[in-house]
């Protein structure tokens, strides 16, 4: 028997079944509530066609892969992908993530006070390169006890910090801030990333940290800086100069989980410091600010051979 007919054949089944038991020429269907009627009862019969045509259920897109909040909207159409930076810590070199190719060998988060405020990246045994707006306004600035922040890589590697030499006033580093690690950092995991080699144009395609929680990777490009004045335009601290790289942050606010010091790579190398956090609005191009690390590369690689050669006593960069 084709199906088709099988279906109508339990359909009237079901049909008969109710007018026998109510005596009456009209159909009740049972409802799903209730005890359940002994076997043979034409509730097991609605179960059978119940599985054999099943409702057509559909399961709604999440607003957020973190977030239980409900929404209609589209997806965004840029990847975000998920780093589980504890395992990859402690995975063998063989097994390690390829999006990017150096995930978890350079990123290191700053804590004062037992929070985390801010991440960086390693990029020599002794220097991270993270945000000078890490640190507060410029008095306070004035004011920085080094010993008071720490550096982590994970829950078992934190490392202490000697010295906190922010970028000249002015000048193309006047964005960034290095933190000077206590010792030299010595973990064959945890390796310093190679510098931006040449200037990010529009639509490069790039890759952005996204460390706010959990750590992310967003595959996103460079767009026009007229859109992080948009983006940055109830800001009154934040100032947009030729020294920063505009990059394509997602349209949905819960999904921007950027933080000041959160590292933007093009080509496996650093090529930009996010300065100020993310300033997302809801579907809104949003567009996030990084010090420009190509047009710093030249200050950078000499404080870099400095404290090869042993040199300590920075003020600015």
């Amino acid at each position: 028997m084709k199906p088709r007919c099988l279906l109508f054949a339990l359909a009237l089944l079901l049909t008969r079944g109710n007018s026998q038991v109510l005596d009456t020429g009209i159909s009740i269907p049972q409802l799903n509530t209730g005890e359940v009627p002994p076997n043979g009862k034409s509730y097991q019969i609605v179960r059978v066609i119940e599985y054999v045509v099943p409702y057509p259920y559909e399961t709604p897109a999440r607003l957020s892969p973190r977030s239980p909040i409900m929404s209609d909207s589209p997806p965004d159409s840029m990847e975000i992908i998920p780093a589980r930076v504890e395992s990859l810590l402690t995975m063998k070199p063989a097994s390690t993530t390829v999006k990017p190719k150096a995930a978890h060998h350079f990123l290191l988060k700053v804590i004062h006070d037992s929070k985390i405020i801010c991440s960086g990246a390693l990029i020599s045994a002794r220097l991270v390169l993270t945000s000078a707006h890490c640190f507060g306004t410029a008095s306070e600035k004035k004011s920085l006890s080094a010993q008071e922040y720490k550096l982590q890589a994970s829950k078992s590697r934190i490392y202490e910090v000697a010295n906190i030499i922010l970028g000249a006033s002015l000048g193309k580093t006047e964005d960034m801030a290095l933190m000077v690690l206590k010792h030299q950092l010595k973990d064959s995991l945890i390796q310093p990333i190679e510098l931006c080699e040449a200037a990010l144009q529009p639509n490069d395609n790039v890759t952005i940290y996204m460390s706010k929680q959990n750590l992310h990777f967003l595959r996103t490009k460079v767009i026009s800086k007229r859109n992080c004045k948009r983006s940055y335009a109830s800001d009154e601290f934040a100032f947009i100069t030729q020294t920063m790289i505009c990059v394509q942050n997602l349209n949905r606010q819960a999904d921007c989980q950027t933080i000041k010091g959160d590292l933007l790579l093009y080509q496996d190398r650093l090529c930009g410091i996010d300065i100020y956090g993310q300033h997302c609005s809801e579907g809104a191009l949003n567009g996030e600010l990084y010090a420009d690390v190509f047009k710093a590369r030249a200050q950078l690689q000499s404080t870099i051979k400095r404290f090869q050669d042993g040199e300590v006593t920075l003020e600015n960069f």
